[in-house]
């Protein structure tokens, strides 16, 4: 059955004493006001906090809002932080703007065990990694990098956008911050802009008084739009990474492609740490290279008939993302470079429809791209 929603800001209490246990946390999970949380809100969370293995989790209205205000609430003026080179592009974005209040952040190739080791050997407050990269798909040895970071006293944050708790667990791994665009794969459909942390209930209650200040706790109906979206998870999970496979293989096969990069894949650098950390499949995003020319790029998304170019990933419409012309054009041309991007770069988020019917689009499109 539903979960019903309150769409409401704020509602009235008994009186001052029911108003009291709330406010004083003496009633367990007990609704305060709009922007402290909603009841909508305390379901989802603790349906999350379930799913990703935490004691605790909290909602907030984006993914983005929820890395700040768990950023916000861990660091402060002097800390270092450590992040992986192939970072997602508006989180890298973040830690160039916390520069500015004296937290410095250094990159890491988070495939070489030495190279984060000589890292944190220079001191660090935080490792923030994520199950799989976007756009690149990079799988770190989540177990061994946790380790390492707990060896030295740094704390670590995962986020599991792309693996989703279905495929990865982090917490079970160590982590102590789990954090989810929720927009994503965990609604499914594409109709809601959500995020979540969760960790351990000391933690999460702390972020959970920045958000508020913060003024970034989820909506009621995002909520429920979300806990829609977690039954049928699974399924859609399932369904979408067995697709996503297949069409990893055809890809490869095609001259117009010059690479494809999928965990699955035993040609991807990182297929054993996927087997090690990847559970029920390798997941429904893969990305591949045209020749590095926009315009070649430019006419191929064109071309297509089925595949949408959307900005966004995890819905139940196979998508794709142009992360030179998006995510990642905040980055100079020599960290494009490194991190592997280019005009010819393209991440596929793929979701319900036929195999076939994707294969043939593809196809099609590709009649025009120079082999």
């Amino acid at each position: 059955m539903a979960h019903p929603i309150y769409q409401t800001a704020a509602w009235q209490f008994a009186d001052l004493e029911e108003m009291d246990a709330i406010f004083g946390d003496a009633v367990a999970n007990g609704a305060k006001y709009g922007t402290i949380g909603l009841p909508n809100n305390l379901t989802l969370e603790a349906a999350l906090a379930e799913m990703e293995g935490t004691e605790a989790a909290v909602a907030g209205n984006t993914g983005m809002a929820v890395i700040a205000a768990s950023l916000l609430t861990e660091l402060k003026p002097g800390d270092r932080v450590i992040v992986s080179r192939d970072g997602f592009g508006w989180t890298l974005g973040l830690l160039r703007d916390l520069q500015q209040w004296g937290i410095e952040h250094v990159t890491a190739d988070f495939s070489s065990a030495e190279q984060v080791t000589a890292e944190l050997r220079r001191g660090a407050a935080l490792l923030i990694a994520e199950s799989i990269s976007n756009p690149r798909l990079r799988v770190p040895d989540l177990p061994l990098l946790i380790d390492l970071a707990h060896q030295f006293g740094t704390r670590v944050l995962v986020d599991n956008t792309f693996a989703s708790p279905y495929l990865c667990r982090p917490a079970d791994y160590g982590a102590d911050l789990v954090v989810e665009s929720a927009t994503k794969f965990l609604a499914g459909h594409g109709d809601t802009v959500l995020g979540v942390v969760s960790g351990a209930a000391q933690d999460i209650e702390r972020i959970r008084d920045r958000m508020v200040r913060l003024g970034s706790i989820a909506a009621p109906m995002d909520s429920w739009l979300v806990l829609r979206g977690l039954q049928t998870l699974v399924v859609r999970m399932a369904r979408a990474s067995q697709t996503a496979a297949a069409l990893a293989d055809w890809l490869a096969e095609q001259p117009q492609i010059s690479r494809v990069l999928y965990p699955g894949r035993n040609d991807h650098p990182d297929y054993q740490a996927a087997e090690k950390v990847l559970a029920h499949g390798y997941g429904p995003m893969l990305s591949f290279e045209l020749a590095p020319d926009f315009t070649v790029a430019n006419q191929f998304t064109r071309d297509l008939e089925t595949i949408r170019l959307v900005h966004s990933l995890g819905a139940a419409q196979t998508t794709l993302s142009h992360p030179a012309s998006s995510t990642h054009r905040l980055l100079s041309a020599s960290d494009m470079k490194a991190a592997g991007l280019h005009a010819g770069f393209l991440r596929m988020s793929v979701g319900l429809e036929s195999l076939e019917d994707l294969i043939d689009d593809l196809n099609q499109a590709l009649r025009n791209v120079p082999a």
